[in-house]
């Protein structure tokens, strides 16, 4: 599945990260949209998890960031 836009951290799971936790590859199918970026989850559950909160994106940035250095 081939898609145009970049997507953040990798592909990895963007919930997994707002919780701390080692981010999983995805294969890229529950995706979600947010403030022209584009985020990866291992479910649809964790896109929805992912969703409920502002502070998500803030806290998996952060994550994200800290594991990358």
């Amino acid at each position: 599945m081939e898609h145009n836009k970049t997507i953040e951290y990798d592909g990895k799971c963007a919930f997994a990260l707002s919780l701390g936790k080692t981010p999983s590859d995805t294969n890229k199918k529950y995706l979600l949209t947010k403030n022209g970026k584009t985020y990866a989850f291992l479910n649809p559950i964790a896109r929805f998890l992912f969703k409920l909160s502002s502070k998500n994106i803030e806290k998996a940035d952060k994550n994200w960031n800290n594991k990358t250095k």
